[in-house]
């Protein structure tokens, strides 16, 4: 059982609508139950990579799911699901962690397998001007101006 498509990280603007990608294929003949979640975790995977490191295998769900909040589930019978994440007029509060989780009900136990991506979003009139600033001065600092 493996992801086919997973979430890549990505900055964008704000106001500017995504999509994150998630589709996951089960091994086998069978038929099984999956189940897709997208959820959203406000500290960035570093912090969360490094809690997950120190905390105990056995709480490691509770770590993982502090300040994570669910936002859409779909469910299928079959082996291959997928499920766009689309966020649209994005604002500086998305900015996070999205995580795409793939429970597999197809033995006796259940099987949960995790992709996840950082959304980065900029002010919108931040980087233009940065740019605006440092053309300018590319040009003043550039070539003088060629004698005959």
């Amino acid at each position: 059982a493996t992801f086919t498509e997973v979430p890549k990280d990505v900055t964008v603007r704000e106001g500017d609508d995504i999509e994150m990608p998630c589709a996951f294929r089960a091994s086998g003949s069978t038929s099984y139950s999956l189940e897709i979640q997208w959820w959203y975790l406000k500290e960035p995977a570093r912090e969360l990579a490094h809690e997950l490191a120190i905390s105990v295998p056995g709480s490691r769900s509770k770590v993982a799911n502090k300040d994570a909040t669910k936002i859409s589930t779909v469910r299928v019978q079959g082996n291959d699901i997928s499920h766009r994440l689309r966020l649209s007029g994005v604002r500086r509060q998305d900015e996070g962690v999205y995580q795409c989780r793939v429970s597999d009900y197809s033995d006796d136990e259940t099987q949960e397998h995790k992709a996840q991506a950082l959304l980065r979003v900029l002010s919108r009139f931040a980087a233009p001007d940065v740019q605006a600033a440092e053309a300018v001065s590319h040009i003043q600092s550039g070539a003088a101006p060629r004698r005959h």
